[in-house]
């Protein structure tokens, strides 16, 4: 396994961002065992992968950026706020020039419409996921890829819930089965290529990979804080939203924890 990561690094990132694609899918295709409408599933969805992505940020970005700079002068640790700062800029531009949800439900008031411009946030702001799994395997150390692929598990675990997040709205406003799966699933789709433009700009700029895992992981908390724990916080009862927040921060906590 480790020759095969030498001579074909890209291989890894191709088959771990199309494993966080096929969560995405998985996670869609639960309609089917869905009767009823349920607002809570939705709520303990998000909160769940709201909670996962918070601590991919910390434990698999944050703190290997800063074992980068270790050794260095304390002056260069400022990369680590100012990349996350970057990151939660970006996406607030990308926000200005693609408004969504928060901008058009206020105009339209079907179901659809508002399930349809969530599916375009959610596909829009897993871009920063992609990057984070391509960034974290142009940084491997040693041919130590675990982290790497910590991270990626940790973002596929989180992709299932947030797949059915999509999917079951969709399916719950109309649309059958098979096309809420499909919406469902193309959230997710978009990480293929975001992981393989993260570790391509990684790999050929090596002295900005602690810039570039910081800059995921503020993207990442921008998405959660923006759009995941609102919306996670919108069910009748949020006390939900919130413990699922909980036990995915503790999921992702406990394999970094356990496995690295």
């Amino acid at each position: 396994m480790d020759h095969l990561y030498i001579y074909s690094p890209l291989l890894f990132v191709f088959l771990a961002a199309t494993f966080n694609w096929l969560m995405t899918f998985l996670g869609a295709s639960l309609i089917c065992f869905v009767k009823t409408e349920s607002k809570k599933l939705v709520s303990i969805a998000l909160g769940s992968s709201a909670g996962i992505m918070i601590a991919a940020s910390f434990f698999s970005l944050l703190l290997p950026a800063k074992e980068r700079l270790e050794g260095l002068n304390t002056f260069y640790l400022l990369i680590i706020p100012i990349g996350f700062l970057c990151g939660v800029l970006f996406l607030k531009v990308t926000d200005f020039f693609f408004p969504h949800e928060h901008a058009l439900i206020h105009e339209q008031e079907e179901k659809y419409l508002k399930n349809k411009v969530l599916m375009f946030a959610m596909t829009l702001h897993n871009i920063p996921e992609g990057l984070a799994v391509g960034v974290a395997f142009a940084g491997v150390v040693n041919n130590n890829y675990l982290p790497a692929l910590i991270l990626s598990i940790g973002i596929g675990i989180q992709n299932f819930p947030e797949g059915t997040a999509v999917a079951l709205p969709m399916h719950q406003c109309g649309r059958s089965k098979k096309s809420s799966i499909m919406y469902g699933q193309f959230s997710g789709l978009v990480e293929i290529p975001s992981a393989i433009l993260g570790f391509l700009f990684a790999s050929f700029l090596d002295g900005l990979l602690p810039f570039a895992l910081s800059f995921a992981a503020g993207a990442m908390v921008f998405v959660c804080v923006q759009e995941l724990i609102p919306e996670a916080s919108n069910a009748s009862k949020k006390d939900l939203g919130s413990f699922a927040f909980v036990i995915g921060f503790i999921v992702m906590m406990s394999l970094d924890i356990l496995l690295s």
